[in-house]
Order: structure tokens, then C-alpha cells, then sequence
């Protein structure tokens, strides 16, 4: 970590000198595009190391085009944390108001994506303990969110020394940290806690438990100082195993639960948190929401009821 951020100085400082003589040198899950224009702005800088991207989003689709428009030939899956290179072709589909960016697989296939679901020109790695975010590299700005230790993060360092940008999941979570040294780079570290999210991600908890096994299992992981998060995580399997079908259980870190099956703003009724368990009153319509696709379904929770997405629920369509 400190000689990919020493490095990234390094440049910083040559380039400045270079350009002396006066020539020259974008996250949340229900905003998608808002939140990381920023970020996007500042990717769009062209820079010898800008040259690739992480994958925010389990899965970003590879399309042999811009867009989503019918006839476009999907190739390929993106999975969450994988590393992308990028080509520098870009292009807005104005039609859809998003930009489009054309990438190289770790295989060579090549094909377009959609810019949001990324983290551009970021270093990969994972808490190792929890890390407080500001919303701008300034300890007065700290407004209670972390990232938890385990969380897959994107960070990109900032001008101000000690500070780096940050984004997680699904950009759920982005902003500013001071405790770049508790995000581990190692490859086996961020590859547990990666099978970890996907092993969460399977639709049922006996999947879950056997995903995670392997996980346990295998000797590479064991060296991991993520390892007994993989423990933790099976424990929490166990719990719901025996969940009957009328049940539901939250898997995001908060879940808004809305008066009406929509994601408008100000519908928000209470919240839930990962984990939480609730009984299903009434599964509503299956509603395409930008990169998710799943049902509304009402819920009762000790003695409240409220509409929930089934994408960040035990519910959710893995199609």
C-alpha cells in the first residue's frame, strides 16, 4: 500500500514539473449515477496509470455495445471486486443518460459496460477493522458511517497526505478515510472476503454453508488473517437454515422499508438492519430497478409493517 501511494506521489510530482512551462495535465444502490459523478470526473483525467478499473456491482454485464438496447450481444458476467482494464473508449448513450466504457477481461474479451458500476483507476482491498468515513478528508466531517471490517473497498489516494477515497459495495457506502493502513491489499485477504460476499449471495442457506465450507476448507484461505470471518459467517448461516418460506431475512448493512412499493424518497417508513428477520405478509410485482431486477414484498417486523426489495433480502432472484 505505501509504495502504490508513495508511487502515485511520485507521478504527481514529475507531472507537475513537467507542466511547468504552462502545458497541459463518479454510490448508493437506489441513486445509482449520483453519488460517484465525482468520481467519474476525476477518472476522466488521462494519466499513464489510468488504466483500469474494480468492479463494484455482483454482476456488471459485458455487452458487445453501448447500452442496453435489444440486440446487443450480452458476453459476459463482471463479477464483484474483479479488476478490468480499460481501452479509454468511452461513450454516453444519451437515450439511457449513461456513459459506457469499453474494458478488456483478465481472459481478453473485450466489450462495453456501464461506467457507474465501477470504481476507475482504484487500488482493491479489504478492512481489516472498522474505518470511520468522512464525507471529505476533514475529521470534522465524520457522520457515523463505517466501513466494517471485512468489506471489500475501493480506494483511489487523495492530495491531502494521510487521505484516500474510498468506495464499497454497490457504492452503498463512499467517501473519505484516514486509516488507509487497515485496508489490507493482500491478494489472499481481499479473495477470501470476496467468496465470502458471493458465498452470502447464494440464494439459500444451505448454499450459503456449503460455499462457505470449501471456503473453510481450503488451505490457501487458512493463511488469510480474514479467516475467522469465514467462521463467523457460517455461524450466521446456521441460524437460518430452519427459516420457514413465509420468512425473510435482511441481507444489506440498512434496508429502507417503505409505505409503498417504490423507491421515491420520502416513502421511508423505518429500517431494518442485516440480519434482521421478518415475516412476509404479501409478495408483490417483480419491478426492474436500473441493474436490479426482483419483487416487492410487505413485511411485518415486531409490530411494523412496510414494503422491501427482494434483491437486498434472502428473496433475491439469482437469474
Amino acid at each position: 500500500m505505501k509504495q502504490f501511494i508513495f508511487g502515485l506521489l511520485f507521478a504527481a510530482l514529475f507531472l507537475g514539473f513537467s507542466c511547468g512551462n504552462g502545458e497541459n495535465a463518479e454510490t448508493e444502490a437506489e441513486a445509482a449515477g449520483e453519488a460517484s459523478e465525482g468520481m467519474a470526473e476525476a477518472a476522466e483525467t488521462d494519466s499513464p496509470g489510468d488504466n483500469h478499473a474494480i468492479c463494484l456491482w455482483s454482476p456488471a454485464g459485458l455487452r458487445e455495445q453501448p447500452g442496453m438496447g435489444k440486440g446487443n450481444k450480452y458476453l459476459a458476467n463482471i463479477n464483484f471486486g474483479e479488476i478490468v482494464s480499460l481501452t479509454g473508449n468511452r461513450e454516453e448513450v444519451t437515450s439511457e443518460k449513461r456513459n459506457y466504457m469499453e474494458v478488456v477481461l483478465s481472459d481478453g474479451k473485450t466489450g462495453w459496460t456501464y461506467e457507474h458500476l465501477f470504481a476507475l483507476n482504484a487500488e482493491r482491498g479489504v478492512a481489516i477493522e472498522e474505518i470511520e468515513i468522512y464525507e471529505r478528508p476533514d475529521l470534522t466531517t465524520f457522520d457515523g458511517d463505517k466501513f466494517n471490517r471485512g468489506e471489500i473497498v475501493a480506494i483511489i489516494p487523495g492530495e491531502k497526505t494521510g487521505w484516500a477515497e474510498a468506495f464499497g459495495k454497490e457504492k452503498k457506502k463512499s467517501g473519505w478515510i484516514q486509516k488507509v493502513s487497515s485496508v489490507s491489499t493482500d491478494e489472499v485477504d481481499v479473495t477470501v472476503a470476496i467468496l465470502v460476499d458471493k458465498a452470502m449471495a447464494e440464494k439459500t442457506p444451505e448454499q450459503q454453508q456449503e460455499a462457505l465450507k470449501e471456503l473453510a476448507e481450503n488451505s490457501t484461505f487458512k493463511q488469510s488473517s480474514l479467516i475467522n470471518m469465514v467462521n463467523d459467517s457460517l455461524a450466521k448461516v446456521a441460524d437460518r437454515a430452519d427459516l420457514p418460506p413465509n420468512q425473510l431475512y435482511i441481507t444489506t448493512d440498512i434496508l429502507n422499508v417503505r409505505s409503498d412499493p417504490n423507491n421515491e424518497n420520502d416513502n421511508i417508513v423505518f429500517k431494518l438492519k442485516e440480519g434482521d428477520i421478518c415475516t412476509i405478509l404479501e409478495k408483490g410485482e417483480r419491478v426492474a430497478i436500473r441493474e436490479m431486477n426482483d419483487y416487492w414484498y410487505k413485511i411485518e417486523f415486531e409490530g411494523k409493517e412496510g414494503w422491501v426489495y427482494g434483491y437486498f433480502t434472502s428473496k433475491k432472484l439469482m437469474e
